[in-house]
């Protein structure tokens, strides 16, 4: 049915076809771009009052943050424009393997896009606060300083509220990572099944649909739409966090003892049985995709 070789070769041809693709420079640029924009602040107080950062404490910071999220995820739809292939070259691999090694080497290939992505943001901010940063698995004093900072620090001060007596930088970055990963994976599995079911156009909207209902979907944005009031904020928030996969990727939106948000696996549980889904729709769409062996681009 398939064969291991064959899911590596597509798996190895897509990489290289992305490798080649202007547009990988492009969101890995934007990414770097929105990484430093995103430390910049933290940065500044750290130089301002002369106190060292953990390594992973701006990775934590920034990307606890839904909006950091929908802005990085934003610059990979760059990248799945052309993912995945339907074109001339994808029909003469499908013809060396077959259907279903094509759609595992498809899966695999957004695996590794979701995963590498996310890896290069946290070396981003990683990078951008070496100079300074420390290694030990403890808050820094920058931290301790967010506890007084004013509202433009507002996503870094929930983090240390919540998270700084309850669990350790590294068991935090971790956590985020996976969270900002899930996302990630589920932007590019939903790009695949809905290519292979309705057209690479139809894909890419998807994406771009699903990010802004996402942004909607942010609590504060939820209930201007609803046009709720304070007094009901609390399930308002509830309500975002269970129904927006954006929200269930905010590391600063979950469950941590003491409210009926979703926990961290709770939220893993969600996003692994969409990607499932997805994956399912995938195995039966490609069974009706009809491929080309001529010139052109097969778009539909």
């Amino acid at each position: 049915m398939f064969s291991l070789r064959g899911i590596l070769q597509c798996l190895l041809w897509n990489l290289r076809m992305l490798r080649k693709n202007p547009r990988l420079i492009m969101s890995l640029f934007i990414g770097f771009l929105i990484c430093f924009l995103l430390t910049e602040k933290a940065i500044s107080l750290s130089n301002e009052f002369l106190t060292d950062i953990q390594i992973f404490e701006p990775f934590i910071w920034c990307f606890a943050d839904s909006d950091s999220i929908l802005l990085a995820s934003m610059a990979l739809i760059l990248l799945l424009s052309q993912f995945p292939r339907l074109d001339t070259p994808a029909a003469y691999l499908i013809f060396r393997t077959n259907r279903f090694s094509w759609l595992l080497g498809q899966v695999l290939t957004a695996l590794v896009i979701s995963i590498g992505y996310t890896l290069f943001l946290l070396l981003s901010s990683m990078v951008l606060t070496a100079n300074k940063a420390f290694f030990e698995n403890k808050w820094s004093d920058t931290a301790t300083l967010l506890s007084f900072s004013p509202a433009s620090f507002e996503a870094a001060l929930i983090v240390v509220r919540k998270t700084i007596k309850q669990t350790t930088p590294y068991s935090a970055a971790i956590n985020i990572f996976l969270l900002t990963a899930q996302y990630t994976l589920l932007l590019t599995t939903l790009n695949l099944a809905v290519s292979l079911r309705y057209g690479k156009k139809a894909g890419m909207f998807a994406m771009i649909f699903m990010s802004l209902l996402s942004y909607l979907m942010t609590p504060d944005r939820f209930m201007t739409w609803l046009q709720l009031n304070e007094n009901v904020r609390y399930y308002a928030n509830v309500l975002a966090v269970w129904f927006s996969p954006l929200q269930q990727s905010t590391y600063i939106m979950h469950n941590f003892g003491y409210d009926q948000l979703p926990t961290i696996t709770q939220s893993h549980l969600l996003f692994s049985s969409i990607n499932t889904a997805l994956t399912a729709v995938s195995f039966y769409s490609v069974q009706k995709v009809q491929f080309t062996f001529t010139g052109g681009n097969q778009n539909g």
